[in-house]
């Protein structure tokens, strides 16, 4: 299992065998890279294995520095002695990212944490008697105590609404394997049920202990905003390897990277898709060179040509068995991550998640469309979200789900608080972000790149949801983040402050397109024998004639399912 995730944690492998308990462990060395900070790590009666970053570590540390000694400089050491000195009530304390079990030998109990947000995963099966879990399915599979079969049900609902748009965020393509949900205790004891509690919840302005602290005028917000943020980027510099940021010229990755290159010189990844690289002809190249201009060498700027064809060696090294891989620009992501890992770095900032809790999507049309219209606000467009959201292609017997799949993401929409622009964003937050921080961890880690997110900080977060959620949007303009946009304006040059909201850029798509064609027209007998691709999907009989929306799910199903049936457990390289 631990040989599964050697891409994870390339520079160290430990076991630790207890009563009843065998844990594993990869480490990617970020803090206290000695051997001090190998894990397992046991302290007095409790071991823990750790995924993941407590920014405030060094906080913890000094809080709890009168209690015990410190061996280490890992904040893996801290969250142990925050553990054995406050127990579950720890978890209110740290500020980050992780997943993590801790055995407690005396209790003889283990315990199963997943971050607030969701950000670090964590997987597991429940046999006869035995509970494995790990960080990616593919340790699970490779312990020969999992089936290797695929739940139906569970992958339907992904084609039908997009793996954006889970209603259950427990549920896993892989029959008889759950996610722990972010925010979630799992205590396991011998000859008990398992029994999971949620020890965190999005904070609702009328209904939230923090509610009476909201902010009285423009100024305040402005004030608290652009602190919280500042104190977000800071924290995740932390470490002791060198921390990178990607860089889009978009608002997000703008303002992270000029907090960030305050403090310490910055490499900054912008990805283009021309060759040579060209200003003129990329608006992501043009506006981050302004920026790295404006910092006068604090910005150590690289510029990535990717090529824009894909192979079937690429949509295997980016498959994640807990999900179909529905979005192209998934390849373009894992690339840049590959980047950062060949300039010889371990640790990017990443400005996924501000769109999500400050309305950054108000202004594309599919939002306008499919879930909510800030000029004209009413809880009824979302009735055609999860449909709008739907892959195209697919045959009856994967439509045959399709009205109950979509009623419940509507009844998960209706079951949120808020006016309908904040219902909207608590969705996307709940469904649609998971998801996003799933396959940023996955594709990360693939290359052995940890992804930190600035705008996940849950302070942040839990500010931005208890602020009447108005403030954040220019309902004329349909435009959002506007307390982000103030906080910068003294910062970033006006362009990057003027230029419109823009996604992930896609790769030319004709390209994309014909690529794709050709692989299905090659693997057609393939495609035709694979029984999961034949029951789900309505392969087309001329493949050049339809689109990437269609041919891309088509090809990851089968390379998924080829992954899963697969016998090797080799991990794909780093």
């Amino acid at each position: 299992m631990t040989q599964a995730l050697a891409h994870r944690g390339p520079h160290g492998e430990g076991l630790w065998e207890g009563d009843g308990v065998i844990l594993g462990h990869r480490r990617l060395a970020v803090t206290g890279l000695g051997e001090a900070g190998a894990q397992p790590m046991t302290r007095d009666h409790l071991t823990i294995v750790y995924n993941g970053e407590a920014y405030n570590a060094p906080a913890l540390r000094a809080e709890l520095a009168a209690h015990y000694r410190f061996t280490s400089h890992t904040d893996t050491e801290v969250v142990l002695r925050a553990w054995q000195h406050w127990g579950v009530g720890a978890l209110d304390k740290l500020r980050g990212m992780y997943a993590f079990a801790v055995f407690d030998a005396r209790a003889r109990q283990l315990t199963l944490v997943r971050d607030r947000i969701g950000i670090k995963p964590l997987y597991y099966h429940h046999g006869h008697g035995f509970v494995i879990f790990a960080s990616e399915i593919e340790a699970l599979l490779a312990s020969g105590h999992v089936p290797r079969r695929p739940d139906l049900d569970a992958l339907t609902r992904q084609l039908l609404c997009s793996t954006t748009l889970p209603a259950d965020p427990a549920r896993t393509p892989i029959d008889r394997v759950l996610a722990l949900p972010p925010a979630t205790v799992m205590t396991l004891r011998p000859g008990a049920r398992p029994h999971t509690r949620t020890y965190w919840t999005l904070p609702h302005q009328h209904h939230s202990p923090t509610a009476g602290r909201r902010s009285a005028n423009r100024a305040t917000r402005q004030e608290e905003f652009s602190r919280l943020l500042e104190d977000s980027v800071s924290g995740m510099l932390m470490g002791d390897v060198t921390v990178a940021a990607f860089l889009s010229g978009g608002l997000d990755s703008s303002a992270i990277t000029a907090l960030a290159a305050q403090h310490t010189p910055l490499p900054c990844i912008t990805t283009t898709y021309t060759t040579p690289p060209s200003p003129e002809a990329d608006d992501d190249l043009r506006h981050s060179r302004l920026l790295a201009d404006r910092f006068n060498g604090r910005i150590l700027h690289h510029v990535v040509a990717q090529p824009i064809t894909p192979t079937l060696e690429d949509l295997d090294a980016i498959c994640d068995l807990a999900a179909i891989g529905d979005d192209p620009r998934h390849l373009a992501i894992w690339r840049n991550y590959r980047t950062v890992h060949d300039l010889g770095l371990r640790v990017v900032l990443n400005g996924q998640g501000a769109d999500e809790i400050m309305g950054g999507y108000v202004g594309r049309p599919s939002t306008i469309r499919h879930l909510v219209d800030v000029r004209h606000p009413a809880y009824d467009t979302a009735r055609t979200f999860a449909a709008s959201r739907q892959i195209p292609g697919l045959s009856h017997h994967a439509l045959a789900l399709r009205d109950r799949a979509h009623q419940e993401v509507l009844d998960l929409h209706a079951s949120l608080p808020g006016d309908p622009v904040e219902r909207a964003h608590r969705l996307l937050f709940t469904t649609q972000l998971t998801r996003v921080v799933q396959f940023e961890d996955f594709l990360g880690m693939r290359a052995s790149v940890e992804a930190r997110f600035p705008f996940l900080d849950h302070p942040l977060v839990e500010w931005a949801f208890t602020q009447p959620f108005a403030t954040h949007i220019d309902a004329p303009a349909r435009r959002g983040k506007l307390h982000l946009a103030a906080a910068m304006r003294r910062r970033l040059p006006p362009a990057l402050l003027r230029r419109p909201k823009a996604v992930f850029p896609f790769p030319d798509m004709r390209t994309v397109q014909a690529a794709l064609a050709a692989l299905v027209t090659e693997h057609r007998a393939e495609l035709h024998n694979d029984p999961l691709v034949s029951r789900l999907f309505t392969i087309p009989t001329d493949a050049a004639s339809a689109g990437p929306e269609t041919l891309w799910p088509l090809l990851t199903l089968w390379r998924w399912h080829h992954k899963l049936r697969a016998t090797a457990r080799t991990p794909a390289p780093a």
